[in-house]
């Protein structure tokens, strides 16, 4: 029986402006790399941070590995590493320093595990150097490292993607890909950009328009659309019929 890592039951906030989410059921299960596919406006980046409790929802729960997000969010968050929106980082630290500030909150992180989220994501030769000296392709890589540092068995990440050069790319797919095969790493991963979901994720989710339009497994998607953009471009053009 497959273990559950998310289960989100009918979770919803609208803001004023009309954007957000609405009556969200979605289930992510361990060992995922769930894609969560929509436009900028869709409501991907309100669902990850109503997720991690950045953002109280308007009804809705989320359960993460049993825990509620409402009733024990201590317990839910044990074993979450995100990275939501941009990658927030003190620009006067080095990247050792900022890892350093980070692994306070978490007693097995020792200097071997900084040392190694650095190599890992492509910034140990830039350790000494502070961040304001960074490329936002660097301190989304930062940020990545700052995610993984304490081993999460869960990491969601919002357009993890963005700002990187092709090496980069590269790089943060084959990372997410080797997390999810050698530590059984559960992700929930937000594009905006259908070829970057075909060529990282197991599963699919599309959201156009604050709703869930459809989701389904990468292999069954590419069994029945020459590519992710076809089913993309067929599954909002069926929600904006109805």
């Amino acid at each position: 029986m497959t273990s559950k890592a998310i289960e989100i039951t009918n979770l919803s906030k609208i803001y004023k402006n009309g954007r957000g989410i609405s009556n969200l059921n979605l289930t992510v299960n361990q060992g995922d790399i769930f894609g969560f596919l929509g436009p900028n406006g869709a409501g991907k980046t309100t669902t990850m941070q109503m997720i991690t409790g950045l953002v109280k929802p308007d009804r809705g729960d989320v359960n993460i590995f049993g825990n509620s997000i409402t009733e024990n969010y201590v317990d839910a968050m044990k074993h979450i590493g995100c990275m939501i929106e941009t990658a927030e980082s003190y620009p006067y630290l080095t990247a050792y320093e900022h890892l350093q500030l980070v692994a306070r909150f978490y007693p097995q992180v020792d200097q071997r595990r900084i040392d190694k989220c650095m190599e890992i994501t492509g910034i140990l030769k830039y350790k000494n150097e502070k961040a304001k000296k960074y490329s936002v392709g660097m301190k989304q890589r930062l940020g990545i490292a700052a995610a993984i540092l304490s081993r999460p068995k869960l990491l969601i990440l919002d357009e993890p993607l963005n700002g990187l050069d092709f090496e980069g790319i590269f790089d943060i797919r084959r990372l997410i890909k080797e997390l999810s095969m050698e530590e059984g790493t559960t992700f929930f991963i937000s594009s905006q950009f259908t070829h970057d979901m075909e060529l990282t994720c197991t599963r699919i989710g599309v959201v156009y328009s604050g709703t869930l339009v459809n989701e389904d497994y990468t292999q069954n998607i590419l069994s029945n659309y020459p590519s992710f953009e076809n089913y993309y471009v067929s599954e909002v053009g069926r929600n904006e019929r109805v």
